[in-house]
C-alpha cells in the first residue's frame, strides 16, 4: 500500500505517471486522463524514481532534519513567497509541495536541494546512528574493551 502523491490517499494500486513533466506516484483515479502512464500496478519497478518514503533516508550520508516542514513554511512566509510560487519556482506541484510543508510526505534527493537552494535554508543534516552504544567512538577506534562490562 502506498500513498498518492495528488491526493493522498492510501492505495494498493499506484500508477506512475507524468503530468506536466513531473513524475508522480497515484492512485488509479488520479492517473485516468492526467498525463502518461509509465508503469502499471503489478509491473516490475526497476528502480525508485527518486521518490522517498517516510521511512527511508534523503541519502545515505543525510537525512531531513525533524520539523522540516515548519522550516520550510517559515522560510517562505519571511521571504513573503505563497507557496504557489515557489511551485512554480521549481517546477514542481503545488499539491505535493504541501504534503512536505505538512510532513505527510518527504521529498526526494533533488526536491531537497531546489527547495534548500530557493529559500536559502538547510533542511537536512548528517547521518546520526541511533545504535550509538560505544560513546560516540568512531567505528575504527573501538577496541574489545568498549564492549566487555566492568563490575
Amino acid at each position: 500500500m502506498e500513498e498518492c502523491e495528488l491526493c493522498g490517499r492510501v492505495a494498493k494500486d499506484i500508477y506512475l505517471v507524468s503530468i506536466e513533466g513531473a513524475q508522480l506516484r497515484v492512485c488509479k483515479s488520479c492517473s485516468g486522463g492526467k498525463g502518461e502512464i509509465y508503469i502499471e500496478p503489478g509491473q516490475k519497478r526497476a528502480k525508485s524514481h527518486g521518490f522517498a518514503s517516510r521511512r527511508s533516508p534523503i541519502d545515505e550520508g543525510s537525512e531531513l532534519v525533524e520539523g522540516y516542514g515548519k522550516i520550510i513554511h517559515d522560510a517562505r512566509d519571511r521571504m513573503q513567497i505563497p507557496l504557489k510560487v515557489l511551485a512554480e519556482m521549481i517546477n514542481e506541484k503545488e499539491a505535493h509541495l504541501l504534503r512536505i510543508e505538512e510532513e505527510k510526505t518527504e521529498p526526494s534527493i533533488e526536491l531537497t536541494k531546489k527547495i534548500e537552494k530557493a529559500l536559502s535554508i538547510k533542511i537536512t543534516q548528517e547521518r546520526k546512528d541511533s545504535n550509538d552504544s560505544h560513546g560516540g567512538k568512531k567505528p575504527e577506534n573501538l577496541t574489545l574493551g568498549d564492549f566487555v562490562k566492568h563490575e
